[in-house]
């Protein structure tokens, strides 16, 4: 019965760490198409026009 539990643990412990992986890695293939060079580069021209543009006091 001992073995047992502990073997099940093991799997359960195993079987977490697996789906934890596999959403990093999901969530930072999804995070380097959003971050491309060029949507950075277009993020940053956006500010600065914005503050170019902001009433200066």
């Amino acid at each position: 019965m001992r073995f047992t539990t502990r073997i099940l643990r093991y799997f359960r412990r195993l079987i977490w760490a697996l789906i934890v992986a596999f959403m990093v890695g999901i969530h930072n293939s999804y995070k380097q198409e959003m971050d491309s060079p060029d949507s950075i580069l277009s993020s940053i021209q956006l500010v600065e026009e914005a503050e170019d543009s902001s009433p200066k006091d």
